[in-house]
């Protein structure tokens, strides 16, 4: 379609899919265990809207304007004061959008720090993949639509597959083992370059979909395992939140970081050439893909140029995204064995 019709077009895509999705979902989904919990927090609402447009609208225009930008300072003030108005307002409200209170329970705040990085590092990874696919490798939107199925394919395998694991073994190890992998491949992928040969690019994004196919079921199992019964639709609520949002400011903040790590790269090389004003030229490049206008220098050097300086964005972008799956695999152990320590050795045998 983007290839076809138009990148817009692609956006026509959730129409039918939204409309079949709530016709079985009126169907198919019966009230949950909570029904006086079916009320609106309107106020929440409200802010949770402010602060994350505002957080999103810094984080992306940063990228042009620069952190200490007044318009880009401000909108970071409006972010903070708006979550911690938010977090004033949920405690206080009898039916709030975000149960606070359960971020007391240790499991249950550190599985939702797991989906927040899941939807940071994860999700937003397809947005780079393209980015890298055609602007460093130089293939159209389709061919990267394909190169890409590898992630796809592998983590509905494993989705498939993940009932019967954690049968066998519960859900603590894979959903470690899934961040782990996750993080690790996308470190992996940060070593990629304009020339990479698919087959090992394949081989790294198969990796990426067996971690996240592992990752996405059991993260949303301990969640609910995490609550009780009757606050469980809260509980799902507040997970997909989380992780909607991590992909939000992940492709914010390391779309920013890419870009700007792309220019500075630019902006060397062009100093090479005596160019004019390298930095506006790398500037103008990066963000329009395209050869500025009056920059003298040969079509193809300046194509290779450009490729291995976005390379050079995406590979710092995918060094943050993989630290941070790291980190939620550390934080999922760490976890885990402080609540064998608390409730003692008999837990031990429980394979959940």
């Amino acid at each position: 379609m983007v290839d076809t019709v138009g990148w817009s077009s692609i956006f026509l895509i959730n129409i039918p899919l939204g409309a079949i999705t709530m016709a079985l979902g009126l169907r198919g989904i019966s009230e949950s265990a909570d029904p006086d919990h079916a009320a609106l927090d309107p106020v929440g609402q409200a802010l949770s809207v402010v602060f994350l447009g505002a957080l999103t609208y810094a984080l992306i225009g940063a990228g042009d304007a620069g952190w200490t930008s007044p318009h880009i300072a401000g909108a970071l003030a409006v972010a903070i004061a708006g979550f911690v108005a938010f977090i004033a307002m949920e405690l206080r409200a009898a039916r709030p959008v975000l149960p606070v209170d359960l971020f007391r329970d240790r499991q249950f705040a550190a599985v939702n720090f797991a989906s927040f990085a899941l939807g940071f590092s994860g999700y937003s990874s397809l947005f780079f993949f393209s980015l890298f696919l055609q602007q460093v490798q130089g293939l159209s939107a389709t061919a990267a639509g394909w190169r890409m199925t590898p992630v796809f394919v592998a983590m509905a395998l494993t989705s498939s597959l993940f009932g019967k694991l954690s049968s066998w073994c519960g859900t603590r190890w894979p959903m470690i083992v899934g961040y782990a992998l996750l993080g690790s491949s996308m470190l992996a992928m940060a070593l990629f370059t304009p020339g990479t040969p698919y087959p090992i690019i394949a081989s790294v994004f198969a990796i990426l979909g067996i971690g996240m196919g592992l990752a996405v079921p059991s993260t949303g199992a301990a969640a609910m395992a995490a609550t009780p019964r009757e606050r469980s639709g809260a509980a799902s609520a507040t997970m997909n939140a989380l992780r909607q949002g991590g992909m939000t400011v992940g492709i914010a903040l390391l779309g920013t970081l890419m870009s700007a790590r792309a220019i500075s790269s630019l902006t060397d090389y062009l100093s090479t050439t005596n160019a004019t004003d390298a930095l506006g030229a790398a500037t103008t490049a990066v963000r329009q893909h395209a050869m500025p206008a009056g920059l003298d220098m040969a079509p193809d050097l300046f194509r290779s140029l450009l490729a291995e300086a976005i390379g050079q964005g995406f590979s710092m972008a995918v060094a943050c995204a993989g630290a941070l799956g790291l980190l939620a695999a550390a934080v999922l152990v760490a976890v885990g064995q402080h609540t064998l320590r608390d409730h003692g050795p008999n837990l031990a045998i429980d394979p959940g």
